[in-house]
């Protein structure tokens, strides 16, 4: 609901196009039989509340089947030979790795990442798991290394 409130979600692309709400006016005429139709045209763009929950149900704001497919982890790695090993006194193995985290994400989501959670601890929430206020995706992690044993 976030990034639609401030204009950065898909569903506000058209948000300066002029537009008039169905309806009709409380001008007196509403419960008559030939109400006062609505021709009140209104910018969503300049109107702060038009995308709000007041105006919009928060039904409007559910995603349904998100699906997604994520390399969480992945590790590549390479053990040295004994022979490669035996120039090195007092090294039993070794070995070298690169491990890539969170490397791609493909998914039909409409915001940043499908496994957000905008109120976790770290944020001095309690936590609600799947609330996007507009977090940032999980950034993308490389760690080389080398494991030795002695």
């Amino acid at each position: 609901m976030m990034l639609t409130g401030i204009g950065r979600s898909n569903r506000t692309i058209d948000r300066f196009v002029p537009r008039v709400i169905d309806g009709v006016l409380n001008d007196g005429f509403a419960n008559s039989a030939n109400p006062t139709k609505n021709t009140i045209s209104v910018i969503p763009g300049y109107n702060d509340a038009y995308y709000t929950a007041s105006a919009m149900p928060e039904e409007a704001f559910i995603q349904k089947n998100v699906n997604w497919l994520r390399m969480r982890d992945i590790t590549l790695s390479y053990s040295l030979t004994e022979r490669a090993l035996r120039n090195l006194n007092g090294i039993k193995s070794a070995s070298v790795f690169i491990t890539g985290n969170d490397l791609f994400l493909i998914t039909n989501y409409m915001g940043a990442d499908p496994q957000v959670s905008g109120n976790t601890a770290a944020t001095r929430g309690v936590g609600a798991f799947g609330f996007d206020y507009g977090t940032l995706a999980t950034p993308i992690g490389v760690n080389f290394g080398v494991r030795v044993g002695f």
